[in-house]
């Protein structure tokens, strides 16, 4: 089972571990400063979108560390691409979440770097019951197809961290009025949010079940 086929209070977030013992990488070059915050800084796509087609997986943590910084539902959907329920709305999720500012791959950040991999301008309530975006924060965001050729895989670019799947040829861009004609139906335990008001980072909650994954 993936995430398939699409408002909200949420708990505070402490500031990012930095990655520094001698489990973590973070290769040269790497930032860890403060992502900015306001969803018009980033650009927005033409018809063909975004998404890259190669990772740059320039931050690593051991697995041990992944386990330890992550919550359970977290490191089961970033790193063993297991998929949470649908209709996780706020606070236990970002399904019904509209709020101006930036999503950030909660895999990265807790390697100590913030990662921004969508923006509240990109979001759309799609219906499909999971956070549904048009397209993403360029070059943080790439593509693969599943193994069984099926469907295409979005993780973050970054860190390698499962974010879900994207869907093309439904409509959606001429329906909702975008450039696109992406999907990107994304797990919400994926994803820390950073309000665009300098508000603490939010988290989504959920704590029950998540399905399939390695």
């Amino acid at each position: 089972m993936s995430a398939c086929s699409d408002k909200g209070e949420t708990p505070v977030v402490g500031h990012p571990q930095k990655a520094a013992d001698a489990d973590a990488k973070v290769m040269p070059g790497v930032g860890i400063a403060a992502a900015d915050r306001h969803p018009e800084a980033y650009i927005l796509p033409g018809a063909k979108g975004q998404l890259s087609e190669e990772a740059i997986n320039d931050v690593q943590l051991s697995d041990a560390l992944w386990r330890e910084r992550l919550s359970v539902n977290q490191y089961r959907v970033l790193r063993k691409k297991a998929t949470e329920p649908r209709h996780a709305g706020g606070p236990q999720g970002f399904d019904d979440h509209f709020q101006p500012g930036v999503y950030l791959c909660g895999s990265c950040l807790a390697a100590g770097v913030e990662t921004p991999v969508y923006t509240s301008n990109m979001k759309f309530d799609c219906g499909c019951g999971w956070p549904g975006f048009w397209t993403n924060v360029v070059g943080n965001v790439y593509e693969q197809r599943d193994a069984d050729g099926q469907r295409s895989e979005i993780l973050c670019a970054r860190c390698g961290g499962h974010m879900g799947h994207v869907f093309r040829g439904e409509g959606m861009g001429r329906e909702f009025g975008h450039s696109t004609d992406e999907r990107h139906c994304v797990n919400s335990m994926s994803l820390v949010f950073a309000p665009a008001d300098g508000g603490n980072l939010v988290q989504p909650i959920y704590a029950g079940p998540v399905y399939g994954g390695e």
